[in-house]
Formats: C-alpha cells, sequence, structure tokens
C-alpha cells in the first residue's frame, strides 16, 4: 500500500463544523487542559435536525424533533441552542414517539430549541490532562456531508481528513 498524501488536518478548539463536503475522518488528537475532568469530542456526519426540548425541573428532557428516525439507546450530539443550564454533549436516548425522546440531564427547569446530529462516526473519552492520538485503520470513516465536531469545554482536537 502506498502512502496517502491527501490527508488534511484542522484544529479545533470549540464545537462546529470542520469539513464541509464529503470526506473521510483519518484520526484525531484530543486534548484536554488540566481542568479537564470526564469530557467528550464527538465526531459527526455534518446533517442536522432541529427541534424543541424541555426539562420540567428534573433529570428527564423531552426532545421533539420530527421524525427524528432513532432507536432507544441511540447517541447523539445536541446543541442547546436557546434556554439556560443545559450542556450540549453526546447523549444516549430513549424513544417515546416518531417525533420524540428523553435524554437524561442534570436537573434543571428550562425549555427552548436545540440542534441534533444523530450520525456520530466517533466519539472520544478524555479524562486526563494528557493529549493522545485516535488511529482510524484502513480508509477511515465516510462523512458524507463533512464533519461536525462537538467539543465539551477544556477540550481541543486536531482532526485529521481526507
Amino acid at each position: 500500500m502506498a502512502m496517502q498524501y491527501d490527508v488534511k488536518s484542522k484544529h479545533m478548539q470549540a464545537s462546529g463544523v470542520a469539513v464541509n463536503f464529503r470526506t473521510r475522518l483519518k484520526g484525531a488528537v484530543v486534548s484536554a487542559d488540566a481542568a479537564a475532568a470526564a469530557r467528550t469530542v464527538a465526531f459527526a456526519n455534518n446533517v442536522t435536525q432541529t427541534g424543541t426540548y424541555n426539562i420540567p425541573g428534573s433529570t428527564t428532557c423531552t426532545v421533539t424533533i420530527t421524525n427524528h428516525g432513532l432507536a432507544t439507546g441511540a447517541r447523539v450530539w445536541l446543541n442547546f441552542t436557546t434556554g439556560s443550564g443545559t450542556t450540549n454533549n453526546s447523549y444516549a436516548v430513549t424513544v417515546t414517539s416518531a417525533n420524540a425522546f428523553t435524554i437524561v440531564t442534570a436537573s434543571l427547569t428550562t425549555n427552548g430549541n436545540v440542534t441534533m446530529y444523530a450520525n456520530i462516526l466517533l466519539e472520544v473519552d478524555s479524562y486526563n490532562p494528557v493529549s493522545f492520538p485516535v488511529v482510524i485503520p484502513g480508509e477511515g470513516i465516510l462523512a458524507e456531508n463533512g464533519i461536525y465536531v462537538g467539543l465539551l469545554a477544556n477540550l481541543t482536537t486536531t482532526l485529521f481528513y481526507g
């Protein structure tokens, strides 16, 4: 096998779209600072669905997204775009209907709008301030619509794609 020369990199310090075209995720380096506890980085296919959420003073958050297409146990990255106190993060869902699911959050009383990335390509957890590489064997993971990177506070990543 010949060496691949078309691999590119992108450094991310905050959540956002890293690549907005079809590509393959080849690997990453994940870095956390000394303040980081358990933190998650999610690399997702850049396809969004939007909806609303409601947390009525408990740890159960109900998310309503028309025809979400999820199954119980699926993991999604949620960006809470309005409301207060919610944490953008990767969550396991419990489907309650074709248009709604629940997740477990901190006990809050809030509601608002949410953006969901349902096709997580790779999820990486970091538990200490030591940078580490994530190697993806073979041709990498296909991202049909580009790569969205979901980062929690105190994390950065450099992703490799091509």
